[in-house]
């Protein structure tokens, strides 16, 4: 826990893959600095109802937001949107889900010098709990589900692998990779002919 946590004190990049029902996969790329305040990701989904892309960045209180290359950035001022508003709000001081996935794990023991292993409780997690369940996780009862750890020689968090066994359905397993854990990182607002205003009813 206390690694998991040192990774919320300095940037890093993510990656994500994981099979999800429906035949489906997702596979996410991005990067967060907390002190800083930025973040981008592009999810992908393939197969089942739901494929396609979507790509954020978020500078500060602004976000920005589209589905496809092809399309202008939508933008959305955060600091204007309650937080109530589970449509559009967006948490940046946990975008990624690893504060979360603290306060979830219940066990964990250490086999060997690089390997955590334990078991969280995924009950409730809810949205936006990237990169550890990509491009969300959600689950009613259950009971706990186990995770893996794996760190580098320096002690820093560079995979979390979790699986999920339904009592009927697919077992969902993804893994995370973390890199590049205390560079800086090369985040920038779009170009703004290239962006256009949310619609105002986002506001109210």
């Amino acid at each position: 826990m206390a690694a998991l946590r040192r990774i919320q004190a300095a940037p890093y990049k993510f990656t994500v893959k994981s099979n999800l029902p429906e035949n489906s996969s997702v596979s996410a790329t991005g990067a967060f600095d907390p002190v800083a305040k930025l973040f981008q990701a592009t999810t992908t989904i393939t197969g089942g109802t739901s494929a396609g892309t979507l790509q954020r960045i978020v500078v500060g209180t602004n976000s920005y937001q589209r589905q496809s290359s092809r399309e202008p950035w939508v933008h959305l001022d955060l600091s204007r949107v309650k937080k109530d508003d589970s449509l559009v709000y967006f948490d940046m001081t946990d975008p990624t889900g690893l504060a979360k996935f603290i306060t979830k794990i219940a066990t964990v023991e250490q086999p060997d010098p690089h390997t955590y292993q334990g078991y969280f409780d995924p009950y409730g997690s809810g949205a936006n709990f990237l990169p550890i369940g990509a491009p969300s996780l959600w689950s009613i009862g259950g009971g706990n589900a186990p995770f893996t750890a794996t760190t580098d020689e320096q002690g820093r968090v560079s995979q979390i692998r979790i699986v999920l066994e339904p009592s009927n359905g697919t077992t969902l397993t993804m893994t995370t990779t973390l890199s590049d854990q205390g560079k800086p990182l090369q985040v920038k607002a779009p170009a703004k002919a290239n962006v256009r205003e949310a619609d105002p009813m986002y506001y109210k």
